[in-house]
Order: C-alpha cells, then sequence, then structure tokens
C-alpha cells in the first residue's frame, strides 16, 4: 500500500473512532443524569432493531432514529414504551379520546393488530431513517468477541504507528 493510501485510511480511521468516541460519551453522559430517559443527540433517539416484526420496512440489525413529533397520524411508524422495551411498528388506526389519543398499531410483517393500545404519553418518537445493518456490528462489539477485535485494531494501529515512527527515524539518522 502506498503511503498516500496509508495516512489516509488512518486520518480516516481516527476521525471514525473519535466521532464513536463523543457519541458514546454522549450517550453515557445522559443515560447516568437521567435514567428514566432515553439518550438523544441532536433531538435523535436510535435503536437498533432486534425483531423482524416491519420488515420489509426495517429490518433485523438496522438502526433506525426517530424524533419526537406532535403530530402522529395513521400511517406513520412510531417508537413506543411497551413494559420495559420500545417497539416500533406503523399506526393503523388513531383514536381521539377526550382530548387525547389512542393508537392501535401492528408490525408490517404481523398479520394482526398488536394487543396494546398506544397513548401519547408511550410514544417516544416518530420514526425518521434507518442505517441499514449497522446495527449488526454494534452487537457484535458488544461481545467478548468483538471487544478482543476492538482492543486488537488498537494494539495493531499503535504497532503500526510506532514502526512508522521508527522507520521515519531510521531515514533521519542517515
Amino acid at each position: 500500500m502506498s503511503k498516500k493510501i496509508l495516512k489516509c485510511l488512518k486520518i480516516f480511521v481516527t476521525i471514525i473512532m473519535v466521532i464513536i468516541i463523543i457519541y458514546s460519551a454522549i450517550m453515557i453522559a445522559q443515560k447516568i443524569i437521567w435514567r428514566d430517559r432515553i439518550p438523544e443527540i441532536f433531538g435523535y433517539k436510535n435503536f437498533i432493531v432486534l425483531s423482524g416484526s416491519m420488515e420489509p420496512t426495517i429490518n433485523i440489525g438496522d438502526i433506525i432514529f426517530i424524533k419526537e413529533v406532535e403530530d402522529v397520524e395513521e400511517g406513520d411508524i412510531i417508537s413506543y414504551k411497551l413494559k420495559n422495551s420500545i417497539v416500533t411498528h406503523r399506526v393503523v388506526e388513531k383514536i381521539p379520546d377526550n382530548g387525547k389519543n389512542l393508537y392501535v398499531t401492528q408490525g408490517d410483517a404481523n398479520s394482526t393488530e398488536d394487543s396494546e393500545i398506544i397513548t401519547d404519553e408511550n410514544i417516544e418518537g416518530k420514526y425518521v431513517f434507518k442505517i441499514g445493518k449497522i446495527g449488526n456490528i454494534v452487537l457484535f462489539l458488544k461481545t467478548k468477541a468483538g471487544m478482543i477485535v476492538v482492543i486488537m485494531c488498537f494494539i495493531g494501529m499503535v504497532l503500526i504507528g510506532n514502526r512508522k515512527n521508527k522507520i521515519d527515524k531510521g531515514k533521519h539518522s542517515l
């Protein structure tokens, strides 16, 4: 590999790592400060999709981004709290109820509506966009094998950097 390509690759990887570290630090800090709220950045919350109930629109392993909104209509995809988890399904019916709204939801891949009626208070936000399959990488990095891969990559970058510095110093001493 040429020196220019190697240098560009190193800069690119460093930028990505810095972005991931800053993003993770913000999310962790928010989780510590506001234990009952889902962390967000620039008004967006994100989740890794773990089930196929919204396929083919949203697939297992996608990372979805949602944003809080005031207006939820039939056809919108929403994420909402249900017991101790977050569910993302499509609104199939909106029912006005004494100045508030109730929502009937259903996964696109499901043949029946969800049994739970959703209230405005349960809604975390409306689906905005997704990044396909990146969630699989995040889930892998949370495993022991994933942590080992990250550590090995870091050690490899340090060793390559040290080797390059030794080579560069050797050239200058001639």
